[in-house]
């Protein structure tokens, strides 16, 4: 296969990471004693921002030079 296919492929799944993490910080849930809810968002939205950026990368470097 070629490079840029697979840097394609790498950058589709960091997006489909990106948009996971995203709805994960939106229905996060809490209540009662242990509350972590908000520190759960807080993580989720880092990892899709760190995925979305790491996934604009690669698709870029996948382009060919020219």
């Amino acid at each position: 296969m070629k490079k840029s296919t697979i840097l394609k492929g790498i950058s589709i799944v960091l997006a489909a990471a990106a948009v996971l993490a995203i709805v994960g910080a939106i229905t996060v849930t809490g209540g009662g004693f242990l509350d972590l809810s908000n520190l759960a968002r807080a993580v989720c939205m880092g990892a899709a921002v760190v995925c979305g950026v790491l996934s604009v990368a690669v698709w870029k470097s996948s382009k060919p030079k020219g």
